[in-house]
């Protein structure tokens, strides 16, 4: 198995895991440069999006954005491989005299103390339990700190983990500006203000994947020559509509995002997959 080695501005660090995906992900939390033994496998900052892609693609990994969070993730391009893990440890710790309460949920672990979920309501179940076996008494909108952290940050208010279940993720958007997400309650609260403030906002649930073979966040490739686009290049599906009989899609080059078109499923595929191990 190889060594995972990440570079990045707090320096060399030997990454304690064997699994490839692992190592993307936290690699892209820090900015950093990855290395499995001597191969350079990717870079935050030196190589581009496209670029990045592609190298991934080579080992097994399929670069997509998630529509929680409109943020780039990663995952096994085999998709027998992926496992929806969330791994959590609660920081206990005072302040001001108050005593305060931290989850920080991760997709990998990084302690033997992590606990693992395979689902949020999981890890909402286990804040509620934790907070429940706190010896001290909590106020839970200002000591108790619940936040999903990736590519973005979710962030939870109480009303979003004192109930059973999957908690709601909600878009806050104003026209003209890229939306915010999180989860309903948190976002709520975050509305109210604003809307309050400067009017013109507005929270509705996070968009649900449209069903089909291709869906929002795929990286693509075309299959079909069209007028004033690369074939050569990778494209980002950035918006379905189905209000016709056939699915279009609004995709955008990873090379220049200003580069835009709408398609046919028909006009495209996905990017070949590599044979590096």
């Amino acid at each position: 198995m190889p060594e995972f080695k990440m570079i990045s501005s707090e320096g060399i660090r030997k990454l304690h895991t064997k699994d490839l995906l692992t190592a993307v992900k936290i690699t892209c939390d820090y900015d950093g440069d990855l290395f499995a033994d001597d191969r350079h496998i990717m870079s935050c900052l030196n190589y581009s999006r496209a670029d990045n892609t592609r190298k991934l693609l080579e080992y097994g990994i399929t670069s997509y954005v998630n529509q929680r969070n409109q943020c780039w993730n990663y995952r096994y391009t085999d998709s027998t491989k992926n496992v929806e893990n969330y791994y959590v440890n609660p920081h206990h710790y005072s302040w001001g005299g108050d005593h305060k309460i931290d989850f920080t949920i991760k997709e990998y672990p990084e302690s033997d103390q992590d606990h693992m979920f395979t689902s949020l309501a999981g890890v909402m179940e286990f804040v509620r339990q934790t907070v429940e076996d706190s010896p001290f008494q909590h106020d839970m909108d200002a000591d108790i700190y619940v936040k999903l952290f990736g590519a973005s940050l979710i962030y939870f208010a109480y009303g979003d983990w004192r109930s059973e279940g999957e908690p709601e993720i909600f878009a806050l958007g104003k026209e003209g500006h890229k939306a915010k997400y999180g989860a309903k309650h948190y976002m709520q609260k975050r509305y109210d203000k604003l809307q309050a403030k400067f009017g013109g906002y507005t929270l509705i649930p996070a968009a649900s994947q449209s069903p089909g073979l291709y869906k929002a966040g795929d990286v693509i490739v075309l299959e079909t020559a069209i007028d004033d686009l690369d074939r050569d290049e990778l494209y980002l599906i950035c918006k379905v509509e189905t209000t016709g009989e056939k699915p279009e899609f609004t995709i955008q080059s990873l090379k220049d995002y200003k580069v835009r078109a709408k398609v046919l499923s028909s006009m495209i595929t996905f990017p070949k997959i590599g044979v590096n191990n």
